[in-house]
């Protein structure tokens, strides 16, 4: 059988499209996407299989993993459009606020630009306003500091790698304990909603499946049942996710026992049918270009949609529909400026680090 090669999937781009639509629409606020949050819980899982398929496979072709290179990457990916983001913030607002509202609010470009602000929500201090959906952003790269030695640490000592998927799961189910536990407790929605502790088990999943795949460890015969199997699970994962989106509210403490580990497990379902099967329903849909489009410029759309919504409650021009619709088009002005002006740029250096 031959090896695993992830290559470029659309539908893939198309996962990150859907996701972040789901949460530009969850954050104007309209009562038809109470759940909407669940695109940042998809974006964890894809985020965490990519990466982990991608250190794998160089673990296996070098036997080491280039740390160096590997954060080079991802600074390249993903402080430049940030750098942008928070330049142009903190210029509009020496120019147009007072002192007090200034100081504020370069405390939040400073605390978003150290990838602390999920902490700063978690704990209560000082937790941006305009930047506060950067909390998404600092768990990631909070991730990507940690993971990478881990992985490499786990690959070196275990050979058989189902039993470094038992690990990394052992690990999910850990922070899901966790969350369970701080939960019941009394432990502020806040505290357990940002926390990476309480948090890091949906890029841990991603991780288990990037392990699984990339390693080859699903044989020909196990695949083909596998698929038969997809055949009915899938829609159902679809379904569940989709009936997530429009009616769970995040504070809902169903969440925090056990319905965000069933979310991830649903994005897993569906990231798997789409690398299994080359043609099919879900996979021509996210394969559809607008969708795909969206996805490629999706850190534009994450970065711009929350500050240019609280820019127009604060200012007055912000019902609901307003911000679906004027909102949303302003934000992919700016992410598509962002992503052809300044992304690519940096993007083309990454070959340097390959």
């Amino acid at each position: 059988m031959s090896r695993f090669e992830l290559g470029y999937v659309p539908a893939l781009d198309g996962i990150r499209g859907v996701a972040i639509l789901l949460v530009m629409i969850f954050h104007t606020e309209v009562p038809f996407l109470k759940g909407g949050y669940i695109g940042v819980d998809m974006f964890f899982v894809l985020s965490g299989f990519l990466i982990t398929t991608t250190l794998i496979k160089e673990f296996d072709a070098k036997n080491h993993v280039p740390l160096k290179n590997f954060y080079m990457r991802r600074v390249l990916r993903l402080a430049p459009a940030l750098f942008l983001l928070l330049v142009v913030y903190s210029v509009l607002s020496v120019i147009l606020l007072k002192n007090d509202q200034v100081k504020s609010n370069l405390i939040d470009a400073l605390i978003a630009l150290f990838y602390a602000s999920n902490w700063a929500r978690a704990f209560d201090i000082h937790p941006p306003d305009f930047l506060g959906h950067t909390w998404s952003l600092s768990i990631e790269e909070q991730f990507y500091i940690l993971w990478p030695a881990m992985l490499l640490f786990l690959l070196r000592r275990i050979r058989d790698r189902w039993y470094v998927a038992a690990a990394v799961l052992s690990i999910a189910v850990s922070a899901w304990l966790l969350r369970i536990y701080m939960t019941s407790q009394g432990y502020s929605v806040d505290r357990v909603y940002n926390g990476l502790d309480t948090r890091a088990d949906a890029l841990l999943v991603g991780c288990v499946l990037g392990v699984i795949l990339s390693s080859n460890s699903i044989g020909s015969l196990d695949r083909e049942r596998l698929m038969k199997h997809l055949g009915y699970i899938t829609p159902l994962s679809v379904t569940a996710l989709l009936g997530v989106a429009v009616s769970i509210e995040w504070v809902n403490p169903y969440l925090y026992y056990w319905l965000f580990f069933v979310i991830e497990l649903l994005t897993a379902v569906i990231i798997l049918d789409l690398l299994l099967k080359k043609e099919g329903i879900l996979r021509t849909m996210l394969s559809n270009k607008w969708i795909v489009w969206t996805g490629s410029i999706s850190y534009g759309l994450y970065l711009w949609h929350f500050p240019v919504y609280r820019t127009m409650v604060v200012s007055g021009f912000g019902s609901e529909m307003e911000r679906l619709t004027i909102g949303m088009c302003i934000t992919f002005v700016l992410a598509s400026v962002s992503y052809y002006f300044v992304e690519k740029s940096f993007l083309r250096l990454k070959i340097k680090y390959a």
